[in-house]
């Protein structure tokens, strides 16, 4: 099992040093990868949780931690796709993977959001169509030397795009969610599948339906790396439900431990560890209690 955390840069930390700082601790106490999410306006739930404080952008953060580290991959949890343009995040993206040495892994997904949408002036209806164009025109922009794409959203033709990124073909790509179209998705066009808010069980219900569609698109499942985004309730009561009916990890140590456990027996590959709070000290006791004590009894 590899372990990922989640920079909190969707918590309100006034300071943008101190996400940084967090990711580069991960790296020193173990952790195999470091994750940053987004969100533009503070729409919905995101201003309740918010109000004024801040929201940093995650791929600035990603190329600040890329300068303090040298093994985490950097991922994202997630990139709201249909909010790009296909040439400048494909430059983007590109440009981090050769700072970090070929070290991202682009996570992606559609929101639910639809104030945010329409504050964007991005049709919220055809959000999933154009997620999968703006795929298919990443896919073009980072293997052709001079791309050629067509398709309902982006059109590209006769002109070089350069830098392509340092993994070759491209970084990879893990589609979140847990919908049946998030998972024609990740058959379509993904590396992985970045599960959200499923617990074990129903991590075991969508792996079956996701090998149909995997078989039906001439690929195996098990060539994709399977992640899922869990939420840390430190201090927090374990759950007396099973393990298999767990959403998020709570309790001691071996409750954590056990959580994880059945993750793992369920297909997942990676847990993506968060923490609902901008106090700097109680992300550092979590990454040290994950990394220590919870590590060493799932190993």
């Amino acid at each position: 099992m590899k372990f990922g955390y989640s920079i909190p840069s969707n918590q309100g930390f006034e300071n943008v040093h101190e996400l940084v700082d967090l990711a580069a601790l991960a790296e020193q106490q173990g952790f195999d990868s470091v994750w940053a999410s987004e969100h533009l306006f503070h729409s919905s739930y995101i201003a309740e949780r918010l109000d004024n404080r801040p929201y940093f952008e995650p791929l600035t953060i990603l190329t600040a931690v890329a300068a303090v580290t040298s093994k985490v991959r950097l991922g994202t949890s997630v990139l709201v796709l249909p909010w790009h343009d296909p040439p400048r995040l494909g430059k983007t993206v590109a440009t981090l993977d050769h700072l970090s040495n070929g070290r991202v892994s682009l996570g992606i997904g559609v929101a639910m959001t639809e104030d945010e949408f329409e504050n964007l002036g991005v049709d919220f209806k055809t959000r999933g169509r154009r997620t999968d164009d703006l795929l298919g025109a990443l896919q073009a922009l980072w293997t052709q030397e001079t791309p050629e794409y067509s398709g309902p959203f982006y059109t590209y033709s006769g002109q070089k795009f350069s830098p392509k990124p340092k993994q070759k073909p491209y970084p990879p790509i893990l589609v979140g969610g847990g919908s049946k179209a998030a998972l024609r998705r990740t058959a379509r066009f993904g590396d992985g599948w970045h599960a959200l808010r499923k617990t074990p069980g129903q991590i075991r219900e969508a792996m079956a339906d996701l090998g149909e569609m995997m078989d039906a698109a001439g690929r195996n499942i098990t060539d994709l790396h399977i992640s899922i985004s869990l939420p840390v309730g430190m201090g927090m009561k374990a759950s007396s439900r099973a393990a298999d009916d767990h959403t998020s990890l709570k309790g001691a140590a071996q409750d954590m431990a056990d959580t994880i456990g059945a993750y793992g027996d369920a297909g997942i590959d990676e847990v993506v560890l968060s923490l609902g709070s901008r106090e700097k000290s109680a992300h550092m006791k979590m990454i040290d209690l994950i990394a220590g004590e919870v590590r060493q009894l799932v190993d």
